[in-house]
């Protein structure tokens, strides 16, 4: 079986929805040859019941595939793609990782997928194609409840897993870090509310606080007493990911509890506890499906959690070194790669039995 996997520009969607996934299914050797690329060849012509218009798509090419694998789709011309993939017999796909119609207010992209409506072609998108893959329960219930989507939840690539872990190093000072930009999480920092600082102040001048990614006003929105270390955010995932477990040895995700978040994956937790950081996390319902960090819910916990892991290296070093293992065990790319390859399977069982039906 030929999948053709047409993917966004969002890299880290990217790498764990798409790339990542195809070399797992293809080092596994699962019978399925997979081909990525971002978007589709297609054919543009004026729209004959609109001649003055703008254009439209009238051919696509499938290029052999038997089934094609569209990542967060959100343009008309998109579900006009799915539509012609489908009339020539092909099974489409849609991908999804967020639930693009539940951003909050605040969030940089609440006004194009709400506001302007972009979220509702996606799930049109998710409700024409053939199947749906999602990364949560949550978000199967959003897009591919009653049989027509699979979770196929996200993992880790073996050789980042493998890398030399955080707790391996004997630091003079702790680097407490949170991964993230707060335009994307502009409620979610405050979740600590004043715990951060309260840990912070309690192992001072053995702690630092460090933001990588987009800080803003990070400060502000913690009421932190001093701006928090910033370190770049690296564009490559793998170098990113490598980066956390040498520049965190405790990693924070705090997340507010709402109807975005709660179908949100566990992946920043899952990061962390690969590179052997220890995690303090939210209790978001992906969170505690993984069970894998100190769970955090009022700034008590927050203080009490970072304190320790400042204080007890030892305590740290175990907590952290057990959460490795647990990745390495479960939560790894080679261990979805079957997931991935029976969804595209069933994609193209549903379409075979819709052109029969239809013939």
């Amino acid at each position: 079986m030929n999948v053709l996997l047409c993917t966004t520009v969002f890299l880290g969607s990217l790498y764990h929805r798409m790339s990542e996934p195809a070399r797992a299914v293809e080092e596994a050797d699962l019978g399925i040859q997979v081909t990525v690329q971002r978007g589709l060849k297609t054919t543009m012509a004026p729209d004959p019941e609109n001649p003055g218009g703008p254009m439209v798509v009238r051919e696509v090419d499938a290029q052999g595939a038997d089934v094609v694998v569209l990542q967060l789709p959100k343009t008309k011309e998109m579900l006009d793609c799915l539509r012609l993939l489908q009339a020539q017999g092909v099974a489409v796909v849609v991908e999804l990782d967020d639930h693009l119609t539940a951003l909050p207010p605040g969030h940089q992209g609440h006004d194009v997928l709400i506001r302007r409506g972009v979220g509702r072609i996606a799930e049109a998108c998710a409700r024409e194609a053939d199947f749906v893959t999602v990364s949560t329960p949550n978000l199967l219930e959003e897009y591919g409840p009653r049989g027509h989507g699979a979770v196929v939840p996200n993992a880790i690539p073996r050789r980042i897993a493998e890398l030399p872990p955080a707790y391996e190093r004997e630091p003079d000072v702790v680097t407490v870090g949170w991964t993230g930009t707060v335009g994307t999480h502009p409620y979610d920092l405050q979740e600590m509310g004043s715990g951060l600082q309260q840990a912070l102040d309690r192992t001072r001048g053995r702690s630092r606080f460090a933001i990588m990614g987009g800080a803003a006003d990070a400060k502000h929105r913690l009421r932190l007493a001093e701006e928090p270390e910033h370190i770049p955010w690296v564009e490559d995932v793998d170098a990113f990911t490598a980066a956390v477990g040498e520049r965190f040895d405790v990693g924070v995700a705090p997340l507010r509890i709402d109807s975005f978040n709660n179908c949100k994956s566990w992946l920043k937790v899952m990061e962390y506890s690969a590179r052997g950081v220890f995690a303090v996390r939210s209790p978001s319902a992906e969170y505690e499906r993984l069970a894998l960090g100190y769970r955090a819910k009022r700034p008590r916990d927050w203080a009490t959690a970072i304190s320790r892991a400042v204080e007890d290296a030892g305590w740290r070093r175990e907590q952290a070194a057990a959460a490795r293992e647990q990745v390495l065990a479960q939560h790894l790319t080679e261990h979805t790669a079957e997931l991935w390859a029976g969804a595209w399977r069933q994609a193209r069982e549903v379409r075979t039995r819709a052109d029969r039906i239809g013939a």
